[in-house]
């Protein structure tokens, strides 16, 4: 019986050390991306509207990724914005600030200004060169005048 209690013991403390790494590898392959938005600039385009966007994005990964490129999606449109960045290392635990010109459609911007967050779709690589999409709904910051 005593065997038996050890037995069950060794696969219990086994199991959870296996766990707990593949926990550890799925967030370094899976990195976690907040970040918040601020309109700094607005021009009316008719039907659409160029919006400069400056992102502070803060990285919950235990590995630095790289932003290589941004892209603004809303299931309502097609996806816009996306051109390759220079690329922007994100450190673990850091954040940094990204700045982004966009055209996007009036409509979207109203419900911006009305509190819906938008979609970002950021193209992400790691520093094995390895590339992936993560989709991040930042806060909004209020610039202020304009917005």
């Amino acid at each position: 019986m005593k065997r038996q209690k050890t037995n069950h013991r060794f696969w219990f403390v086994l199991a959870f050390i296996l766990f707990g790494g593949c926990v550890s590898i799925a967030s370094a392959a899976n990195p976690a991306i907040t970040g918040t938005y601020q309109v700094v600039q607005k021009t009316d385009l008719g039907s659409q509207v160029r919006v400069l966007v400056r992102f502070e994005l803060t990285s919950h990964s235990p590995v630095p990724v790289s932003v290589v490129g941004v892209l603004l999606s809303d299931f309502a449109h097609p996806a816009v914005g996306e051109r390759q960045t220079p690329a922007i290392t994100l450190s673990p635990g850091a954040s940094t600030e990204l700045t982004q010109q966009l055209v996007i459609p009036r409509s979207e911007f109203e419900q911006w200004q009305r509190g819906v967050r938008p979609r970002v779709l950021l193209k992400l690589q790691d520093s094995k060169g390895a590339t992936f999409t993560r989709v991040v709904r930042p806060s909004h910051v209020a610039a202020g005048k304009g917005e």
